[in-house]
């Protein structure tokens, strides 16, 4: 059964304003044969003079996400989401859809997950939601969902389609697993490579500096000697000068 008609069935059982105008009756006919412009038209009358008359905000949202007009469609289920006594996991449920027709996925999540708050045993709603976390790539908690549907619903009319998606979802939750711990051992292993070249390269850097530091301490060494050398052959020959000058003293001696 379409999503519509399974709406018009929980609507047909929702409570009535004690007093349904002619003119609701008149929107209400207009959208249950299928004329939505109609609908509108005389709805949106109608939910001005009632405005507690939450089935006329159901219908008019319904007509307007028939004529794709997704964005009133929200408008008014959110405005229907207020009115006391209406059934508020319907009205979640419809927001719901209509938010992923507009492309706002993680909204429509939202909206599922409230109409669950308010009726958690509602196979259409868990169904909604793990078909839209599919598409925000929540792969986990679709699976879940999908299985919560099977469990609610052990013969839903979709179990077939519903098994062959937690069969691929759980494949593919898999393999990424498997592709993360790879690429998580590649990077460790990268990361002991590059951390093994770092130490070599210090090591490296510190024997190229003990050498260094050996080469300065010869040099520092050849120049002490170099020094203490010169510093002898210095001493040696002004000993030799002394003795010179005595000896020329004794030999040219006046008093002799």
């Amino acid at each position: 059964m379409c999503l519509v008609a399974l709406t018009l069935v929980a609507l047909a059982l929702a409570p009535r304003p004690g007093l349904a105008s002619d003119l609701f009756r008149q929107g209400e006919e207009a959208f249950l044969h299928n004329r939505p412009r109609d609908a509108v038209t005389i709805l949106e009358q109608v939910v001005v003079s009632e405005p507690s008359n939450g089935p006329a905000f159901l219908y008019l949202a319904l007509s307007y996400e028939q004529l794709q007009m997704h964005e009133r469609a929200v408008t008014t289920l959110r405005r229907a989401e207020t009115i006391p006594g209406v059934d508020r996991s319907l009205v979640r449920f419809n927001l719901g859809n209509n938010l992923l027709r507009l492309g706002r996925t993680e909204q429509a999540v939202d909206a599922f997950t409230a109409a669950l708050d308010t009726n958690p045993f509602s196979s259409r709603a868990l169904l909604n939601r793990a078909n839209a976390r599919i598409q925000i790539e929540a792969y986990e908690s679709a699976v879940d969902d999908y299985r919560s549907v099977l469990e609610i619903a052990p013969d839903h009319p979709q179990r077939a389609e519903i098994l062959r998606m937690i069969a691929l979802l759980s494949d593919h939750i898999e393999a990424e697993r498997l592709a993360a711990e790879e690429a998580e051992r590649l990077a460790a292993e990268q990361e002991r490579l590059r951390a093994e070249a770092e130490q070599r390269r210090l090591a490296e850097e510190e024997r190229l500096r003990q050498e260094a530091e050996e080469r300065r301490r010869a040099l520092l060494s050849s120049v002490r000697d170099s020094l203490r050398t010169s510093a002898g052959e210095t001493e040696n020959l002004s000993a030799g000068r002394e003795s010179i000058d005595t000896l020329g003293e004794e030999d040219f001696d006046i008093s002799n």
